[in-house]
């Protein structure tokens, strides 16, 4: 967030209008996650909240629609603007959302994405059985290209961890997509969208193209070969893996940043 949107007195300036309902709404929805506001709280009234944050009236309405859309809230007649349990209810926006502020939300971000983990490391169990019912339905040339997509961006030196992102995530399609797709397909999709526009989550987890390249060579060859042990060693991998990089993603987010 821009500090140059504010005035002297901490009031919004009219100047970018469109910043100051981002980052109200940003700082509102802080507040909900933190549980500072909590579930079943009502919000001020649009006046209040208006004259709170140096708005007018029209700019705490598109507020509440953001948030209203993210899911942070939902307004009642007769009741106002009620702060809803995200944890029970939040959707994709709402996570997408909250990953937009993970530097604020260190420890809800890390437990948020060792949910994605191990929903993940789920999804490659599935697959794991699927392949031990009939190993002969499974076509893996797709994903044996995936891989060597991933062996060419390893191999052209220093990698975006959003590139990595995206090519291991074009690896899961391919495999998933052998083995039917369906709704996996859209939840991969969906959870590999949620990530792919927070460096401060795919830097821990996508820096280092050779260690997924190593995982996935491992997972494909189990496929090709019917060895269902050999893929079961290599998910069992995970386990150590996924500590690893939630210890990085946490020293990230809570290692200040150094100015210039």
């Amino acid at each position: 967030m821009d500090a140059r949107l504010r005035a002297r007195d901490g009031r919004w300036s009219g100047v970018v209008a469109g910043s100051a309902v981002e980052e109200i709404t940003d700082r509102i929805a802080l507040q909900i996650a933190s549980g500072r506001l909590k579930p079943g709280d009502t919000l001020p009234s649009i006046r209040k909240l208006a004259e709170e944050h140096g708005v007018s009236p029209s700019r705490i309405q598109q507020v509440i629609g953001r948030l209203q859309y993210a899911g942070f809230v939902e307004a009642r007649h007769g009741a106002g603007v009620i702060v809803r349990d995200i944890r029970l209810y939040g959707g994709v926006e709402t996570w997408r959302y909250l990953f937009r502020l993970s530097s604020n939300l260190p420890e809800l971000t890390v437990r948020n994405v060792k949910e994605i983990l191990e929903t993940l490391q789920l999804f490659y169990q599935a697959a794991l059985m699927k392949l031990a019912e009939d190993p002969s339905a499974f076509d893996p040339a797709p994903a044996r290209r995936a891989v060597n997509q991933l062996q060419l961006l390893a191999g052209t030196g220093p990698a975006r961890a959003a590139d990595v992102h995206h090519s291991v995530l074009h690896i899961l399609r391919t495999i998933h997509a052998s083995l039917g797709g369906g709704i996996i397909l859209g939840l991969l999709n969906t959870m590999g969208g949620t990530l792919a526009d927070v460096p401060d989550v795919l830097e821990p987890l996508y820096s280092d193209p050779a260690e997924h390249l190593l995982f996935w060579d491992q997972v494909v060859t189990a496929m090709e070969t019917g060895d269902v042990e050999l893929g079961r060693q290599t998910l069992a991998l995970l386990e150590d893996w996924h500590a690893q990089v939630l210890d990085r993603l946490r020293t990230r987010l809570t290692t200040p940043s150094v100015g210039p």
